[in-house]
């Protein structure tokens, strides 16, 4: 095992989109302010993840295809209190 394979990931709060879900639609895209969303190749995708606001997580209730998802707001409380 290397170093990193034992050391625990940060969290960082933000979308993971589903691309087989998403239909490119861009409500997410034209709903941040954060600059979460952006174009690649003609298609929506997460390009900064950890621009969200935390606790922000108003776009997936927008996503008609349910293509977004965040983590819950109990897995930032306790990421708040690790340390």
């Amino acid at each position: 095992m290397s170093a990193t394979d034992t050391e625990p990931q940060e969290f960082v709060w933000g979308p993971t989109l589903d691309v087989a879900a998403c239909t490119d639609c861009r409500v997410c895209l034209d709903f941040c302010q954060f600059g979460a969303y952006g174009m690649v190749d003609d298609h929506v995708r997460v390009v900064a993840k950890a621009s969200c606001m935390e606790g922000c997580s108003h776009c997936a209730s927008m996503c008609e295809a349910g293509a977004l998802t965040f983590p819950t707001l109990d897995e930032l409380r306790a990421s708040k209190h690790k340390g």
